[in-house]
């Protein structure tokens, strides 16, 4: 029942925030932006998407830095994080409602980003990939980010949203890198090369008629999300179940 009551009340303090709205704004003005400059682009079809999936991948860090810190300081405002420390549940169910709703968030973010820039695609006559290509990858996006939530949610509340902010633009930056060979190797072992090298996969592996999991690194990939996703969720629950609240200068 506290669950419950702590995922309804964030949910309602989170859609009478500025979040939803970034949620919504965010993606709806990277498709007009891109389906216009794709209208008269002399790219070619699999170049466009490509780039589009790969910035829209590369994003996600600095986003995820920008969403955390906004509600960190929102409650640290709220009379210096007092909402999230006089509760009667364990402290630590508020922040992992916070987090489920974020996540949900940022899922129907990417649907919105990817489905409309395809639904745009499409009626620029570019029709190779169906709108379930980008369902599919909206939802690998979406669960490749959510060590991202975590981590950056950590980091935005113990130490300050400074920090968050620049993990969030180092980690943009490291996705970039990721995609090139300087990835080869190694991105299996860092989320943020995770979440760049998952979208861009699944396009070659539509292309090549290939199962996704057959490449390279992707059933490794997806035990290192578990394995990030276990240890930053508890690391969350044992430090928030003590934490006072203590104000960190950014």
């Amino acid at each position: 029942m506290c669950f419950y009551n702590s995922l309804k009340s964030d949910l309602y303090k989170l859609c009478h925030s500025p979040l939803w709205l970034i949620h919504f704004i965010v993606p709806l003005v990277g498709i007009i932006l891109f389906v216009w400059y794709y209208s008269f682009s002399a790219w070619n079809e699999l170049d466009k998407l490509s780039a589009y999936i790969q910035i829209l991948s590369v994003s996600f860090p600095v986003l995820i830095g920008i969403i955390t810190s906004i509600l960190a300081e929102s409650e640290q405002k709220a009379g210096g994080f007092q909402m999230l420390l006089s509760t009667a549940a364990p402290k630590y169910i508020s922040h992992i409602t916070k987090l489920i709703w974020l996540i949900l968030f940022g899922f129907c973010s990417s649907l919105l980003a990817l489905v409309g820039f395809g639904t745009g695609f499409s009626l620029l006559g570019y029709t190779t990939f169906k709108l379930l290509f980008y369902v599919k990858t909206s939802v690998l996006l979406s669960i490749s980010v959510i060590p991202l939530y975590l981590l950056h949610y950590l980091i935005s509340f113990i130490v300050g949203k400074g920090y968050s902010l620049g993990l969030g633009i180092i980690g943009s930056l490291l996705s970039a890198l990721f995609l090139t060979g300087l990835g080869d190797g190694i991105w299996t072992f860092l989320p943020w090369g995770i979440t760049a090298r998952f979208s861009e996969t699944l396009l070659i592996s539509h292309l090549m008629n290939i199962d996704f999991l057959q490449f390279n690194g992707m059933i490794q990939s997806m035990i290192f999300i578990l394995i990030f996703t276990f240890l930053f969720l508890i690391t969350l629950i044992l430090l928030f179940n003590k934490w006072e609240g203590r104000k960190s200068e950014d």
